[in-house]
């Protein structure tokens, strides 16, 4: 070998030993960056003819697991989907009220359960007639927070499915704008590991959204399907589809064309557990609590607010009714008709009648609603059949969603435990669905983030080659000066 391709071979040790200390450094000031893969460069042996000609740096690789990714992205998609409803669950639980809660609607029940009780002794008790009135009033305010709340959680799961929507569409133009990026510098040999950390954290934005399946194409290129099949970016990106509906009332739903669906450049898309279209992600949570678990918390609540009116307005409770005539509750004032169940838990109220802040009489709490004239005082004919009506013990209906009879304050127990229930079981599946996500996250940063101890290992073998590197040059320097010494 000659002194002069000695000199060059170790030229090109010196500059792929910097090269390779300048990957380490940048390895090791990103080993906190979100998103960052550890880069490493790749090289190769030259040669020329018969003889070795030095080395040469082949590129910069990024670590990759598709398996660990996959698996990653999988538990990722399954606790933004279950943290969206467990969030809402608990918001419906809090405002039904637990056991022992002041403002719990069990115990407004007990509440006034306990106020009948008390008057049916002293009939006469005009203090006690007010506290009949109070509990009443207490409770139907209660119904009406409750399903103002379920309304809120409609809104608020419609105003995040725009979110969802938005935050796809503007991700899903930044992976066709880094495609775009990554094949020109593929092209022309240059480095695309940064461009490719920056895509993968626009993907796994996405896939918390929407699951995702993804391919890789020519030239570095990634093509983006939902795993029910729809095309998401196929070189070009699609346009995620929604309108927001701002406010939701009980009866508006997205059979009846209320509120809006999911398209995908103006194709309907089936958002739901089916498998097809697009499942799972925060997206398809928020469909799920805004078309199916807030409507069914409604629908339970409004049978709930149904039977308690119901036991109010029998004619065999209090004959004084008139025909068509509203009982102790009534439907925003009036008589309740079957036909308007949706809602009506909203609607409920206190019969003006016996509300003296209303214009009415507080002592036809004791002697009827339809009453014209006080009775005698020492009756209590009238409470003792409103309390038995409380607590007669019927059969639920269907919309109660109980298979069993129960009485008027049992039903509202049952209710509410059944949501706490409900509530309590998405919590314990968050949790683990967060330990899983967890777990398979730090499973591939093992595989692919930075080990700054390994690092710093490379870094002591860099530099022992370029010592190595820089000392052959030293001593083919000294060489070539004694030869033109001579």
């Amino acid at each position: 070998m000659s002194i002069s391709n000695a000199m060059n071979n170790a030229y090109s040790g010196l500059s792929t030993m910097s090269r390779s200390a300048e990957t380490v450094s940048n390895n090791v000031s990103n080993a906190l960056t979100e998103g960052y893969s550890h880069q490493q460069v790749e090289y190769t042996a030259t040669i020329l003819g018969s003889q070795g000609s030095g080395v040469r740096i082949e590129g910069i690789t990024r670590s990759e697991d598709l398996l660990a990714t996959r698996l990653r992205q999988g538990a990722a998609a399954d606790f933004a989907n279950t943290s969206t409803k467990s969030d809402a669950l608990a918001r419906l639980a809090s405002v039904m009220g637990g056991p022992g809660e002041p403002d719990a609607l069990a115990v407004q029940y007990a509440a006034f359960e306990d106020a009948l009780s008390m008057a049916v002794s002293a009939p006469d008790s005009a203090a006690l007639q007010q506290g009949i009135l109070l509990s009443a009033k207490s409770l139907t305010l209660t119904f009406n927070q409750i399903s103002t709340e379920v309304n809120r959680v409609r809104i608020d799961a419609d105003a995040s499915i725009a979110k969802d929507v938005e935050t796809v569409n503007v991700s899903l133009k930044q992976i066709e704008s880094l495609n775009a990026e990554i094949r020109m510098l593929s092209m022309s040999g240059r480095n695309v590991s940064t461009l490719e950390d920056q895509r993968q954290i626009a993907v796994d934005r996405v896939n918390a959204i929407i699951p995702i399946r993804q391919t890789k194409t020519d030239n570095g290129e990634i093509a983006i399907f939902s795993q029910g099949g729809e095309v998401l970016l196929n070189y070009s990106a699609r346009t995620l589809e929604f309108t927001q509906t701002h406010l939701i009332v009980p009866s508006m739903t997205l059979a009846s064309g209320a509120l809006s669906g999911l398209s995908i450049n103006g194709k309907p898309i089936d958002v739901g557990t089916s498998g097809r279209g697009i499942s799972g992600g925060s997206l398809s949570a928020n469909f799920l609590v805004r078309d199916s678990v807030a409507p069914e918390f409604q629908t339970r609540l409004d049978a709930l607010s149904v039977d308690l009116i119901e036991r109010f307005q029998d004619l065999s409770v209090d004959p004084t009714l008139a025909v068509g005539g509203a009982g102790l509750f009534a439907d925003a004032g009036g008589f309740y008709n079957s036909i308007n169940e949706i809602g009506i838990s909203a609607r409920i109220s206190v019969n003006a009648l016996v509300d003296p802040a209303n214009g009415g009489e507080i002592w036809r709490l004791r002697d009827g609603i339809g009453a014209l004239t006080q009775g005698v005082v020492g009756e209590s004919g009238q409470l003792i059949r409103m309390v038995s009506a409380l607590g007669d013990i019927k059969p639920a209906s269907a919309n109660l969603g109980l298979a069993i009879a129960m009485s008027g304050v049992g039903f509202a127990e049952e209710i509410s435990s059944f949501w706490a229930s409900e509530s309590a079981r998405t919590d314990e599946e968050n949790a683990y669905k967060h330990s899983v996500h967890s777990l398979l996250r730090a499973e591939e940063l093992h595989a692919t983030g930075v080990d700054t101890d390994k690092e710093m290992q490379s870094l002591l073998v860099i530099e022992h080659a370029y010592a190595a590197n820089a000392r052959v040059i030293s001593v083919l320097d000294g060489l070539m000066k004694k030869l033109l010494e001579m």
